[in-house]
């Protein structure tokens, strides 16, 4: 377990190591047990350069974390409604989908990524709306049979997000912003802050994005995402540590915080277990599980927390730079919020990997292998 004296030094050397080698330009970690705060702390700038340094509470572009936090826990809220069943064939809310051997596929395979759906395609190129976006989108062809392989698919999840709104009649950001925002009082998530707030300051800058000729701050970095205008399935939330501290909360509180009930405790159950069978990576319903395995699908697989936190913990990365684990048992919560993208796309993608691995197994042993 961590302990700031012990650890803190170690610690200090692994991030400096890591801003020295331009993995990101600053951190934000936040490492909890249950209600218990072991560690909140920054490390360096708000961007790449001679920049001011970064705070804690900081707004960063969560990028994938979009997954669990919005789109997998509002299918789970409208299933509990009666508005949808997980189940469910997607081209009975989407009939467009239907097409290309898709009629089989449900919104189950897609929470799970079982699909069969490519990982990715180009939708914003050259679209003038978001409808032109969402024809691509729906005729996209399947690679694999549903529920033969897992394939990590934003595009998968883009189809959640727009089954979503078609259910509803409403945009993805009012959804979470009424249903699970204000509820449980995350005052600082929200879909296109350059939008909201007049002080961007707080926002840490992604991308010089060359598609958008300009540095994105407050506008969502997934192109795919900002097709839809900001409002994927996949991508589009901005949210602080304090606030995925809490949304994590609740689901270790097996879906109360505050005396606030968001979801059933079978929701949440059937949330953090694995529905994927043997030789599949395993996936809960928007979330990565960890089990004791090192293959799957084929090939090897390693997970992002590292081979020392619990087992049957669950969680997400995010291409900009974030990372959320936990374990339900244990009531372990490991938060780290980077802009890594704000340094370089690619070229820091494997020493953010690493760093990962590192940092979980640091906070949770006490020692890291420094790779």
């Amino acid at each position: 377990m961590f302990n700031e004296v012990n650890c803190g030094e170690k610690l200090d050397i692994l991030i400096n190591k890591e801003l020295e080698t331009e993995t990101f330009p600053g951190i934000e970690i936040f490492y909890a047990k249950g209600s218990e705060v072991l560690l909140h702390k920054t490390w360096g700038k708000m961007q790449s350069g001679n920049s001011s340094p970064l705070l804690l509470d900081t707004i960063f572009d969560v990028a994938s974390l979009t997954k669990p936090v919005v789109t997998a826990t509002l299918l789970l809220i409208m299933q509990e409604e009666g508005s949808l069943k997980l189940g469910d064939a997607v081209q009975f809310y989407l009939p467009e989908f239907a097409g290309r051997g898709k009629k089989r596929i449900t919104l189950r395979h897609l929470l799970t990524h079982v699909s069969g759906l490519p990982a990715w395609k180009n939708l914003y190129e050259s679209v003038k709306n978001p409808e032109e976006a969402h024809t691509r989108l729906m005729n996209i062809p399947l690679e694999y049979s549903p529920g033969k392989k897992m394939i990590y698919s934003c595009l998968g999840f883009l189809v959640l997000g727009e089954v979503i709104s078609k259910i509803t009649g409403k945009r993805l950001s009012n959804l979470f912003n009424d249903k699970i925002a204000k509820p449980l009082k995350l005052h600082n998530s929200m879909f296109s802050p350059g939008k909201k707030l007049s002080d961007l300051s707080k926002i840490a800058p992604t991308e010089n994005c060359t598609f958008r000729k300009k540095l994105l701050r407050g506008i969502v970095h997934d192109e795919n995402s900002f097709a839809f205008e900001e409002e994927g399935g996949n991508a589009g939330l901005f949210s602080t540590a304090k606030d995925l501290l809490r949304f994590t909360q609740l689901l270790i509180n097996e879906g109360e915080l505050d005396g606030v009930r968001l979801l059933s405790k079978q929701s949440i159950a059937e949330m953090l277990k694995n529905h994927n069978p043997a030789g599949l990576t395993p996936r809960g319903l928007g979330w990565e599980i960890k089990k004791p395995m090192s293959t799957a699908d084929g090939a090897s697989w390693e997970y992002s927390c590292g081979p020392d936190f619990p087992d049957n913990s669950c969680g997400h990365t995010g291409f900009t730079g974030t990372s959320l684990w936990f374990n339900p048992a244990t009531k372990q919560i490991v938060i780290a919020l980077s802009n890594r993208v704000n340094i370089s796309r690619e070229n820091n993608i494997d020493s953010i990997k690493r760093f990962r691995v590192n940092l979980h197994g640091l906070l949770i042993t006490g020692r890291c292998s420094y790779r």
